[in-house]
């Protein structure tokens, strides 16, 4: 008899994808997949108002009076504001609870990135329950006794870089064994060079010049995203080649948040070549799938440790030059100067002449372009990706 399962995700936002989110889109995309091969899938989130694929059956958490109160509260409240994290816990905590009891009955139950919810949801015999991190949220200092506590439950914990695994072990390798990496993947079918097919597809949602160079910037718009690293060693690449452009898209977090101090920031900080650039905000896949393919170098500066960003899989299977940053699950992917390039991160001189130099080169550009793609065929594709979650979760074959 086949198992049944269910996907629970964080408190946000909802699947299908319809408002953005990488981990609600990752959960999209396996889902669909898994359906394909004729597993039993639920899906936990809030609910996304469409319809999704018919052989899944997504169950709405529809948000309370007082979790949208909240919500607004802290999406005026500065991240240093204690009181944001108040209002962050009332509401993981009043969606945890009916996701508990969404969750009963299921014979594998996997939670995406909120290990919170774990903690009441109350294990039944012969249920397996499965953790996946896309982020280091387990080395939180002030959560790890409930982290600790909350895995004496759990079955197995995926990660999406074995920078996400090694992290989580310095605080309990007593665990070791119950941890695996399933690095992220992109749909090759989707995500691919379209040449000149990328231009009329874009025709009347953005315009580019067929004279002009394009870097493009995807991604939350959140300084440790570093995108005000980009912008300043844009202005030093726009002084050696003043036919290039900056495209810069994304939101604070997903499709209509509100605008933040720092992308006001941001704005502040272009205005001397607004020209220049061009902020697209949140732009769909639809969309972006074109717009990877059409621009001629994707930069990910970012300045935390990042996890595992799809953005660089798209990218490259894409068959677009990848800049990146030497940070977190980045280099597992990344070659320096074989299938991208890599700089330290928040070095905006280094940004520069990477940036600079590359568009210099062109052979060596598509060179590593082409090698990029070829990385994400040969080793991430979702059909690889969705085999070893599906291990994971002790599915038969």
């Amino acid at each position: 008899m086949s198992k049944s399962i269910v996907f629970v995700l964080p408190e946000m936002l909802p699947v299908p994808a319809v408002k953005g989110g990488a981990v609600e889109q990752w959960v999209d995309e396996a889902t669909r997949r898994m359906a394909a091969r004729q597993r039993k899938l639920a899906v936990v989130s809030r609910p996304a108002g469409v319809a999704g694929d018919a052989a899944i059956d997504y169950i709405g958490i529809p948000w309370t009076r007082l979790e949208k109160f909240c919500y607004g509260m802290k999406e005026k409240l500065g991240r240093s504001n204690p009181l944001r994290h108040l209002v962050k816990i009332q509401n993981v905590f009043s969606y945890s609870l009916r996701v508990a009891r969404a969750v009963r009955g299921y014979d594998v139950v996997c939670v995406h990135n909120e290990p919170n919810v774990l903690l009441f949801v109350d294990k039944t015999p012969g249920q397996r329950i499965v953790l996946h991190m896309h982020n280091d949220h387990l080395s939180i200092r002030m959560f790890r006794s409930l982290y600790r506590r909350m895995l004496k439950k759990v079955d197995h914990v995926i990660c999406v870089s074995d920078y996400i695994r090694r992290e989580a072990l310095k605080h309990f390798p007593e665990y070791a064994d119950r941890f695996s990496v399933a690095i992220n993947a992109a749909d090759t079918d989707v995500f691919k060079p379209y040449e000149e097919d990328a231009t009329r597809a874009l025709q009347g949602k953005l315009e580019l010049d067929p004279g002009k160079r394009y870097l493009l910037y995807v991604g939350r718009l959140v300084p440790i995203k570093g995108v005000h690293v980009l912008i300043e060693a844009f202005s030093q690449v726009l002084r050696r080649h003043p036919d290039v452009r900056l495209l810069i898209s994304g939101s604070s977090f997903f499709q209509g948040a509100a605008k933040t101090d720092y992308e006001r920031e941001l704005v502040e900080l272009a205005r001397p070549i607004a020209d220049s650039i061009v902020f697209t905000g949140f732009l769909p896949h639809e969309t972006l799938k074109y717009l990877y393919s059409a621009a001629d170098i994707v930069v990910m500066p970012s300045v935390w440790q990042e996890p595992c960003a799809l953005v660089m899989f798209e990218a490259m299977a894409s068959g677009t030059l990848l800049i990146g940053t030497t940070v977190g699950g980045v280099p597992e992917v990344v070659s320096d100067g074989h299938n991208g390039l890599l700089v330290p991160a928040g070095n905006v001189a280094e940004l520069a002449r990477a940036l600079c130099g590359a568009l210099e080169d062109p052979a060596s550009m598509q060179r590593m372009a082409q090698a990029g793609r070829a990385t994400i065929v040969e080793k991430f594709t979702w059909d690889s990706l969705v085999n070893k979650v599906e291990s994971a979760l002790e599915l038969p074959a």
